[in-house]
């Protein structure tokens, strides 16, 4: 029987979730076969085991179903498990193990049985006809929204780690998280302190703020600014020269900037598709960005200089100052390498150097981020890095829906 779409409310309440793939939502359908409601009811396996998800649309996913997550098993253990008609009790602690699980009677000219969940009795599997039949039955009607959170078998996961990576320019130690953006559960988010073009005593907030208030898993700080702590920024204080699109407000803060700013510039469209322009008057306007690639801008951020332009390290022609050049601090950085991307902060780095750390990571497109004492990192529940000082600006992924 086909049940109810998962909605909202399996989602976790509040601002934290456990992990960018849902937890609870893939505790709640491991094993269980989904039906996704919402396009042409496409039938997937959620493998109780590795928790990825198997499309199952052809004869050819259904053997390799069986061939790949099929679970040997005697008669003597089989007969355990009551068949879907029966009242017998058989071995409930077996039953619950094997809950989800497709069994390969293996003295019995492998006849294929599913255990499911629901009832945690087998019911017989058969010919792929048949097969498709029982599972259509005993499918659970799901969300695109939602069936975008279970990961598919091979895709990249969301990843936070603090490692050392091996570049041309030496080793170096970083905080790095990786985001699927294949996965369309998930949003990208610019955000912002102030909600107007500021010039001094500009509204900043913490990246954990940020955060909350998106109601995001992870985040990263933004643009160079202003700190208070610099006397040189005496009347210009959290100020940045930077063009940063409020994703809340749907406009970008220094607009005016943006036909004339020589950094380069991120965007994101509604379907989480990245956009680099190597200087940010390429872009030129929200409006050009739109027309120009039939799309809708969700986030964008400017910062400088390049690191990695269209797979090739570009650092070294951009314009940089003594202190990128030669300080060694930590570095913020974000990359993106086809839909995966990745955000960084490398400790005792300088500009250069953040860059031979994504040209070891192989990325498409990077550029650097603020550093030093404004370098904060969040990912699921906890600052990685950081918090460092308020930011005026932030960069943020969050769960669609929550």
């Amino acid at each position: 029987m086909r049940r109810g779409l998962i909605v909202a409310a399996v989602l976790v309440a509040g601002f934290f979730v456990i992990r960018p793939v849902h937890a609870e939502l893939i505790d709640r359908v491991s094993g269980m076969v989904l039906l996704q409601v919402q396009s042409h009811s496409e039938m997937w396996y959620v493998d109780p085991v590795t928790k990825y998800r198997s499309f199952l649309g052809t004869s050819d996913d259904y053997y390799s179903l069986i061939r790949t997550k099929a679970l040997g098993v005697t008669n003597e253990t089989l007969a355990k498990i009551p068949t879907s008609d029966s009242t017998a009790t058989g071995d409930l602690a077996l039953r619950k193990r094997l809950s989800g699980r497709i069994l390969l009677q293996v003295q019995d000219g492998g006849k294929a049985w599913y255990v499911w969940p629901t009832t945690q009795k087998r019911y017989a599997l058969g010919k792929p006809s048949d097969a498709f039949a029982t599972f259509w039955r005993l499918g659970l009607g799901i969300t695109n929204a939602n069936l975008a959170l279970i990961a598919s078998e091979g895709s990249p996961v969301n990843t936070y780690t603090f490692k050392s990576i091996a570049t041309s320019r030496g080793s170096f130690v970083v905080h790095l998280m990786t985001i699927d953006l294949a996965n369309s559960g998930l949003t990208v988010l610019t955000d912002t302190g102030n909600t107007v073009n500021c010039t001094d005593a500009c509204p900043v907030r913490s990246l954990l703020s940020y955060v909350q208030s998106d109601r995001g898993f992870a985040g990263i700080h933004g643009t160079y600014f202003c700190p208070p702590d610099y006397a040189s920024c005496a009347g210009q204080v959290n100020s940045y020269l930077y063009p940063v699109y409020n994703s809340n407000l749907g406009y970008f803060i220094n607009n005016e900037r943006l036909p004339y700013t020589n950094s380069p510039l991120l965007a994101f469209d509604g379907n989480n598709t990245p956009y680099f322009f190597l200087r940010t008057h390429d872009f030129y306007s929200k409006a050009q960005f739109e027309s120009r690639y039939n799309t809708r801008l969700n986030a964008a951020i400017s910062n400088g200089p390049a690191l990695i332009y269209n797979g090739s390290n570009v650092v070294a022609s951009e314009p940089m100052d003594t202190k990128q050049l030669t300080v060694k601090g930590n570095r913020g950085g974000i990359g993106m390498k086809g839909m995966t991307m990745y955000l960084i902060i490398a400790q005792n780095a300088t500009v250069p150097d953040l860059a031979a750390v994504m040209e070891s990571l192989k990325v498409d497109n990077a550029m650097n981020l603020d550093g030093g004492g404004s370098s904060a990192m969040y990912f699921n529940g906890s600052y990685k890095a950081g918090p460092g000082r308020l930011l005026p600006n932030a960069i943020v992924i969050k769960e669609r829906g929550i």
